[in-house]
């Protein structure tokens, strides 16, 4: 019995207090937006996805994975860790081609591994860590001058989402920077090339950047300025709202160790991208955390590759030890405050009390795409439009057509369970 008791303790500690709960908790409105997306023809696809702000290359993945394994949680989640083992592996090779010791190319790994904005988002159904791949690849390819892989890599990143477009940018700086490194042919046909790759989805992209309209982003103030690295190395997004402070250390020190590091490559990898991010953000607010993962392995590398060049042992030894000891105790404190919110467990409530004619009701798009992932029967579940105002474009307005909007509620003996933002729900009928 106390063994018993000790492997549960054990169990519930790995489940609840670190990045495991991202593998096993409930899904939430992107990542069942994910699954609804992926599940049509491809061609279909294409189409929903010229109205979304990302391109179909992560939902075509998704879609076939789906085909072979199934759309269980757990599943679909699993495609984005095999992307953050293979980040993994590209980092090895470059941590090689870097001609970093081996002790310091398995902390590099390690601390990756470990890294909690790219540990959460390993966890994710989306496309962010299949971003952090590509990014990291294409940097590695241009870094090596193979053009061919290069190019590959890169238009493959523009394919899954548009912000790649700033790792092109960030390496154009840095040929403007390190000029004696710079083969002007081949870096010019790979442009071109990657270009014309990515020029059929150019007139989307140049849409959705003029459509007006309500927007989700918020504009950034001097804290967003002040605290960027610091989010961006941990994930950090506002919960608990006391860390903005800490966040404003954790990225000057980062500041810190990226300019003792001296690698220009990854300080323009992990400088370009958010500098212009947030000059255009001052004019129009572009300024998503998880937008730029990409950069988080540039500024992992810049901090260990900063302590390896240390030569005092001890203090080496210090901030090795020092910066893994943050990384791990982050990863057990930080996972049950950024917990998604558990409408599987609403779901299967409601379906516990619906009879075969009852319907399920979203009071607001925010919860349209878990519902209609976890209960049953798709096509009892609807979104309640009583004013029958058009869903903005940013909530997934392509999945929820008008034949999902009502504005009414059934007639007794039928009911409705109409859920609400918070997960709570209620049982509505009209008499």
């Amino acid at each position: 019995m106390i063994i018993f008791n000790f492997q549960f303790s054990i169990f519930n500690f790995l489940n609840n207090h670190t990045p495991l709960l991202y593998l096993t908790q409930s899904l939430w409105r992107d990542e069942a937006f994910s699954v609804l997306l992926s599940e049509p023809p491809l061609l279909e696809i294409i189409k929903l996805t010229a109205s979304d702000f990302n391109p179909p290359l992560y939902y075509f993945i998704l879609h076939f994975w789906m085909k072979i394994f199934g759309n269980g949680e757990i599943v679909i989640r699993m495609l984005s860790f095999i992307f953050h083992l293979l980040l993994i592996f590209v980092c090895y090779k470059f941590a090689q081609k870097l001609k970093f010791s081996k002790l310091t190319t398995y902390y590099l790994l390690l601390t990756t591994f470990l890294n909690p904005m790219l540990i959460y988002f390993a966890f994710e159904a989306r496309m962010y860590s299949l971003l952090a791949l590509l990014a990291t690849a294409s940097m590695y390819f241009f870094y090596t001058k193979n053009w061919l892989a290069y190019v590959i890599t890169s238009v493959l990143g523009l394919w899954t989402q548009p912000f790649m477009g700033f790792v092109l940018l960030a390496q154009g700086v840095y040929l403007l920077l390190n000029t004696s490194e710079v083969e002007v042919r081949w870096i010019f046909i790979s442009f071109i090339a990657i270009l014309v790759f990515f020029s059929p989805w150019l007139p989307v992209i140049l849409f959705q950047l003029t459509r007006s309209g309500p927007m989700w982003i918020w504009p950034i103030n001097w804290t967003t300025v002040t605290t960027i690295l610091g989010n961006l190395f941990t994930g950090y997004e506002g919960t608990p709202w006391d860390l903005w402070n800490k966040m404003k250390v954790l990225s000057l020190a980062i500041i810190v160790f990226s300019f003792l590091s001296r690698r220009l490559l990854f300080l323009t990898w992990a400088a370009v991208p958010v500098i212009l991010v947030l000059v255009i953000s001052y004019f129009k607010p572009i300024y998503v955390n998880r937008y730029l993962i990409f950069v988080t392995p540039a500024l992992v590398f810049l901090i260990v590759d900063c302590i390896a060049k240390i030569r005092n042992r001890l203090t080496q030894i210090a901030l090795l030890f020092s910066f893994f000891i943050f990384i791990f105790s982050f990863n057990v404190w930080f996972p049950p405050l950024h917990k998604k919110l558990d409408l599987k467990i609403t779901i299967k409530e409601i379906e516990k009390l619906a009879n075969s004619t009852d319907l399920v009701f979203s009071q607001t798009p925010l919860t349209f795409f878990e519902a209609s992932y976890y209960f049953p029967d798709r096509s009892r579940v609807f979104l309640y439009n009583a004013k029958k105002i058009e869903v903005p474009y940013y909530a997934g307005h392509n999945l929820i057509t008008k034949e999902k909007w009502v504005d009414t509620f059934p007639e007794y003996p039928r009911k409705a369970f109409l859920i609400h933002d918070d997960s709570t729900y209620e049982v509505i009928s009209q008499k």
